[in-house]
């Protein structure tokens, strides 16, 4: 459950729709200046779309901040929480394709790794887990690394050589699932901020995408990387109130009858 406050009031937009905008700017990447996927492409775009679908187990009660008595961020959620969902969104990632629960699985175990050491949320910053929620985790990457080695040789037909992690092809597919994920996040989070997204893999290296605002809900990008000059790439959110909530069952109640709004999003050229 992605929350910010638009027009004084609470702006929420829940995962799997925030997954669905991802899967859109999956499907309008590429041209000469961002290489189209290729190999797995109909794969990476499940794996875009369905990426947090496992948050909806915990959005159907979500629980409650008590500095502010609203949901506790995505990015706040506990371990013990987040986990369980996170797994249950994997295993449906795999059964939907094995190069998409691979890469699924990756996303989900990079959120405890700093994305394999390639960037960290920066609402994340000093974040630390206690011991317990730490074995949580620790237990969670051990299956990951397990779950991911059998993906990737579902999907190729042979083992890898090494942890699929450690592949080039694998960690760029897993990367460009980062910054479709994050440029879904500039404008569902951040309403069409300035910002930098990197690393942007490519097959000169690794590069960064400039995110310039240019408007409510629209961003040019440099260097531009979708086929058509200008994309649509609409989000379905809900709002609600900025009050404090009593329950989870008063915000849950309160964000059923606010019914579902689109937030039409556009990306352009710089």
């Amino acid at each position: 459950m992605i929350l910010s406050r638009y027009d004084g009031q609470l702006l929420v937009v829940r995962q799997p729709d925030h997954g669905l905008q991802t899967g859109l700017i999956a499907a309008a990447w590429g041209n000469d200046t961002a290489p189209p996927v290729i190999e797995h492409r109909e794969a990476a775009g499940l794996a875009a779309a369905h990426h947090d679908d496992g948050w909806a187990i915990w959005e159907r009660r979500p629980d409650l901040d008590p500095a502010t008595e609203q949901p506790v961020q995505f990015h706040q959620v506990a371990p013990h929480e987040h986990v369980p969902a996170y797994r249950a969104g994997i295993e449906r990632a795999a059964q939907l394709d094995p190069w998409a629960g691979l890469l699924v699985s990756m996303h989900g175990a990079g959120l405890y790794n700093d994305r394999y050491g390639s960037y960290r949320l920066e609402e994340v910053g000093d974040q630390a887990l206690t011991d317990a929620e730490r074995s949580i985790v620790d237990e969670f990457l051990a299956d990951m690394a397990v779950l991911q080695a059998d993906l990737y040789a579902e999907a190729v037909g042979h083992r890898a050589p090494s942890a699929p992690s450690e592949l080039p092809d694998v960690m760029s597919a897993y990367l460009l699932l980062q910054v479709w994920d994050r440029i879904s996040l500039q404008f569902a989070l951040r309403h069409a901020a300035d910002g930098i997204i990197a690393p942007v893999p490519t097959p000169s290296g690794r590069h960064e995408l400039r995110c310039q605002a240019r408007g409510r809900f629209m961003l040019a990008f440099d260097p531009y990387p979708f086929a058509l000059d200008r994309v649509d790439i609409p989000v379905t959110a809900s709002l609600v109130p900025d009050r404090p909530y009593s329950t989870p069952e008063d915000f849950i109640a309160t964000l059923a009858a606010a019914g579902h709004t689109t937030i039409e999003c556009v990306a352009v050229r710089p």
